[in-house]
């Protein structure tokens, strides 16, 4: 099933927001009308569990499962439902624990109590309101699921897809040659080279080795397994040859997996482990399991005994998607294969088939950009042309927009049907709906340079989406868990790696950011400001230049004050023209924003509730004001220029992080006192007295 981020936001919503809000009524339980208000609370908080149990349960159903639009509708509901408490919780939090009363008078304390008092009511009033609307959206959400479901296929069953990769690239694969000829030295042999059976092996080649090729879905690693299992040289030197595909977890039991290649390698003899490990002793034989995903330890160790003992240098090959099964497939005597996307050139000739004329060819570029190099989304956009009678530039562009929906309706386009089920599979088979909102968020971050993993760590973390049920796991642990858990599964790869392994800097395929970004858009987690499709906006991203949209009035016509984030790259237009339009907002990253000035700061430093500050070059000197957020956990600043720091800054009681090129008046702040406050920063890039 296609899975929206309510559960994220829900996770959010128990884990952090309703505990503020218990706080928060600490603060004020000498009211006697809050007793009842805890209550409606605390009973508010226990249907919402309820609500977000069952929607993860209904949709993490079996692999294959699809949900319909009444399912995405429920899904939807659930998430608006949950940022509307946490908006209310909020802002009453705020209100409540906002202004400091230290000196004031006798008068002003009468005041702030009446003015809390009516905060009170108008809050217990709305919790009520709020409390009415969830039991309403319980009513209609688990009635059906108690039915049976709301509509979706039965479970297990599993939609017919497209033909697998090696359908359409076994016929003619491009850009293969240079893969094989790597993979074939891994073999022991070289292209070309026909070695005769029952030549000696030097002692380290002479045990079973494990080959596994990991990628993604859709690299081509079930065409590179097939075209080096039917390769001449192969076919010489390994008179022994068995093919065994795993399609679903049915077939990864062992047995099974082991009678396939017993009838494969000795047709007609009746199965037995001890007669196929008997007749594989003294052969060469080359063994390719694709697709390992489904085989889990259990299996496996079941299986590999059968290959032991073997030493005229039999050879396993294994396909995965998985980095860590990878490893452990290939632990004890093999290596890991790791699969690239292909260049340009081999792009065009994939998906254009030949064709070269030049409007076409323009027109083409942005859409294989999108592609990325993946194989089997090249092969899905040339199905797409050749339907066709004479493509064109113009026909790219639209397919091009196209694409987004192409790769996330599960009724769209049946040349996109296996390149759909991949980046479905991929999304649905993470662990819970929290991991798959930090995936989702990387939707609004642009593709065309290396994303930095400090940047998404902290996003995520000030966001409030790298939380887990289990109260021994740090913020920090689950963030970098669920980093590691994307660059496991290869939907992220890293691109620059320190000296110790860490992954400082990585990159997303360009055909799953695409499915992310508009699965986010449909699910009104994300916007563009270019398809200001809603109203209401939680996490906004502008990518624009000086002239285009992001400057027309009509374009900003939605409710900026339930903006979370607000991520700009390019001309801000009018996204910036008016901090005070966003109430609630966390996260505002305009490090790539290219007409951002010294004069909009003042403005920003009244956002009370801005947790993630990351400002452009074009800032140079921070106003004292900053002073008024409170709740500041980074502010980064450029690298490339020194950036005035005022004492201030230091003294912010919540700040965690302090990036970048700065300069201070150690006068002034050993005058203040703050200089102190330093040590509580958990890093500083630069900075100059």
């Amino acid at each position: 099933m296609v899975l929206p981020p309510e559960q994220a936001a829900a996770a959010a919503f128990l884990n952090n927001v309703m505990g503020k809000l218990f706080q928060a009524l600490g603060l004020v339980e000498t009211y006697k009308m809050l007793r009842d208000l805890e209550l409606e609370s605390e009973s508010l908080l226990q249907d919402l569990r309820m609500l977000a149990a069952a929607v993860d349960d209904e949709l993490t159903g079996p692999k294959g499962d699809r949900r319909t639009a009444v399912a995405r509708a429920y899904s939807s509901e659930m998430r608006a439902l949950t940022h509307d408490v946490e908006d209310c919780i909020e802002r009453f939090v705020h209100r409540v624990t906002g202004g400091g009363l230290e000196g004031a008078s006798r008068l002003r304390r009468a005041v702030h109590t009446v003015g809390m008092l009516r905060t009170c009511y108008r809050f217990a009033s709305e919790i009520k309101r709020l409390k009415k609307r969830v039991q309403e959206v319980r009513a209609r959400v688990l009635k059906p699921l108690e039915g049976g479901g709301v509509g979706g296929q039965p479970s297990g069953s599993r939609p017919a897809a497209g033909p697998r990769a090696v359908d359409h690239a076994a016929r003619s694969p491009v850009g293969i040659e240079k893969p094989m000829e790597e993979l074939l030295a891994l073999l022991d042999l070289d292209l070309g080279q026909r070695q005769p059976e029952g030549q000696p092996q030097p002692p380290s080649q002479a045990q079973p080795r494990v080959i596994a090729i990991v990628g993604f879905g859709g690299v081509g690693k079930t065409t590179l397994a097939r075209a080096v299992h039917d390769a001449a040289p192969v076919a010489g030197a390994f008179p022994c040859r068995a093919w065994v595909a795993v399609c679903s977890p049915e077939d990864g039991d062992a047995t099974g997996i082991l009678e396939n290649i017993h009838q494969q390698l000795l047709p007609g003899q009746q199965y037995s482990e001890s007669s196929l490990t008997k007749f594989l002793r003294d052969k060469r034989y080359l063994i390719v399991i694709d697709d390992v995903d489904d085989i889990d330890e259990e299996q496996w160790d079941t299986i590999t005994p059968a290959f032991e003992g073997n030493g005229e240098g039999g050879r396993i090959i294994v396909t995965t998607t998985f980095r860590p099964t990878a490893n452990r497939r290939s632990d004890a005597n093999g290596c890991v294969y790791k699969m690239r996307t292909l260049g340009m050139r081999n792009s065009m000739t994939i998906a254009l088939r030949g064709r070269c004329a030049a409007e076409l060819m323009r027109g083409s570029e942005t859409l294989l950009k999108k592609c990325d190099g993946l194989p089997l989304a090249l092969v899905s956009v040339a199905r797409q042309l050749s339907s066709e009678d004479e493509p064109t530039g113009k026909f790219c562009s639209e397919l091009c927009s196209k694409l987004g929906s192409y790769l996330e309706r599960e009724d769209s386009e049946p040349n996109f049907a296996r390149l759909r089920d991949v980046l479905i599979d991929n999304y649905t088979s993470l662990s819970d709906l929290s991991v798959r909102t930090c995936l989702l968020y990387l939707g609004m971050f642009s593709i065309d340079r290396p994303l930095r993993k400090s940047v998404i760590i902290r996003r995520w973390l000030t966001e409030g989406y790298a939380r887990s049920e289990d109260i021994t796991l740090s913020e920090q642990s689950v963030a970098n868990g669920n980093f590691k858990t994307f660059i496991d599964r290869n939907i992220i790869m890293p691109v620059n790696i320190s000296k110790n392994a860490d992954v400082k800097t990585c990159k997303m395929h360009g055909i799953m950011h695409e499915f992310l970004l508009h699965r986010s858009m449909c699910e009104k987690f994300i916007m563009c400001s270019r398809t200001p499709r809603d109203k209401i906006v939680r996490h906004l991203f502008v990518h624009g230049d000086v002239g285009s949209d992001t400057n027309s009035t009509t374009t900003w016509n939605m409710d900026l004050s339930r903006v979370r984030s607000l991520t700009v790259r390019g001309s801000g237009g009018g996204a910036i023209s008016d901090f005070c339009k966003y109430k609630l907002i966390r996260v505002l990253d305009l490090e790539e924003c290219t007409d951002v000035k010294d004069s909009h700061l003042k403005k920003i430093c009244k956002l009370w509730n801005l947790r993630y500050l990351s400002l452009s070059h074009k800032i140079t000197r921070l106003p004292k004001e900053i002073a008024k957020l409170k709740l500041l956990e980074t502010l980064a600043l450029s690298k490339r220029v020194v950036t005035a720091l005022p004492v201030e800054v230091v003294g912010l009681p919540c700040l965690i992080n302090l990036i970048g090129k700065f300069k201070v008046l150690v006068q002034d702040w050993k005058s203040s006192g703050e200089l102190s406050n330093w040590k509580n920063c958990a890093e500083t890039v630069s900075w100059r007295p």
